[in-house]
């Protein structure tokens, strides 16, 4: 195998579908509602100052669960000689259905982009790559729905992270622990020679600095080593 890069992902999408996060904020919703309607129907036996506080409770518990799930962190960022994988390990039989094997030769180009975290690194794919294609909005919606109302039974979907994000298709990973000089310096070591990798200082010129389709990025100098 040789050396392998394996870097912390940040947030939910390393897990789970588009989206997944606002079924948060919908669940806790739903338990207020119900709160209410108990203390209607107890026919005002519930006072209203223990009411308002479950509800505050349930709102604060809401904001909670969301600051963890987006700053939560796995290990779904791996590379070696051979490619990238995107995607938590699994034990699962189906393992392609929880991770995207992305081969060197598939990939047009790498950016990395200084971010708060450590670095967003966005993946850029060649014309010819195979693509997993995004669920339509009403596919999303029917997932979505199941797992708001069998969260546990009905499933994940494709995790976020392995699905393209933008025409034409790349891949974006939210890296932490690493700063874009490191993981340059990483990454180095096992991707192929001439691979184009830049360094941008900003997360909007992710989309101003799209190469024209069939013009070749010209690679940045390695980073000098101290």
């Amino acid at each position: 195998m040789g050396d392998t890069v394996r870097c912390l992902v940040r947030g939910p999408a390393s897990r789970y579908p588009r989206g997944f996060r606002w079924l948060i904020p919908a669940w806790f919703i739903i338990a207020a509602v119900v709160v209410t309607a108990v203390s209607i129907k107890s026919g005002g036996g519930l006072p209203l100052w223990l009411g308002l506080a479950e509800i505050g409770g349930l709102a604060l518990a809401a904001v909670t669960a969301l600051c963890v799930l987006a700053t939560v962190r796995q290990y779904a960022f791996r590379a070696n000689s051979h490619g990238i994988v995107l995607g938590v390990s699994t034990r699962r039989k189906r393992p392609k259905l929880r991770q995207l094997y992305l081969p060197w030769p598939d990939v047009a180009q790498l950016r990395l982009v200084r971010r708060r975290y450590g670095v967003l690194l966005e993946i850029s794919l060649r014309p010819s790559a195979a693509v997993a294609h995004r669920r339509g909005s009403g596919a999303q919606a029917m997932i979505l729905l199941g797992a708001l109302v069998m969260p546990f039974a009905f499933g994940r979907g494709r995790p976020a992270l392995t699905m393209p994000v933008s025409n034409p298709p790349c891949y974006r990973v939210q890296i932490c622990g690493l700063t874009a000089a490191e993981l340059r310096q990483a990454l180095a070591a096992v991707q192929p020679a001439g691979l184009p990798v830049r360094t941008l200082t900003k997360k909007f010129v992710l989309r101003s600095t799209l190469s024209a389709p069939g013009k070749p990025v010209s690679p940045q100098p390695p980073a000098p080593v101290a």
